[in-house]
């Protein structure tokens, strides 16, 4: 399969070029009033919203990029390195981010004298 055809498959481009001036008032305004109403901080009601997906989380993508890095490593090409290059500054750049957000402690701050 194409990468065109991955993102303008086939159903949905004639599913638009079928919609009516209505159908498209009927969208716009209905994406207003989400919007209007996620501004205001008034609760959507259910059939506005849109379920909010959470993002992967730093482990995860710690370990996709870690994957990544294994299956560019055998590739010999400009590309490959370059990405190889990126791919451990994320890491090391992710890394650098969680320890910044760490506290300073001392050994005795765990132990109590009696």
């Amino acid at each position: 399969m194409a990468l065109t055809e991955l993102l303008n498959l086939a159903m949905e481009t004639h599913n638009m070029y079928e919609a009516s001036d209505e159908d498209i008032f009927t969208a716009v305004m209905d994406a207003k009033k989400v919007r209007e109403m996620n501004t205001e901080g008034d609760e959507v009601s259910n059939d506005l919203a849109v379920p909010a997906e959470l993002g992967p989380t730093c482990k995860e993508a710690l370990q996709a990029s870690l994957l990544l890095q294994e299956f560019v490593s055998d590739m010999d090409s400009p590309f490959a390195c370059n990405l190889e290059v990126m791919l451990c500054s994320f890491g090391h750049r992710t890394r650098v981010l969680s320890m910044q957000g760490m506290e300073n402690s001392k050994i005795t701050d765990y132990f109590t004298r009696e």
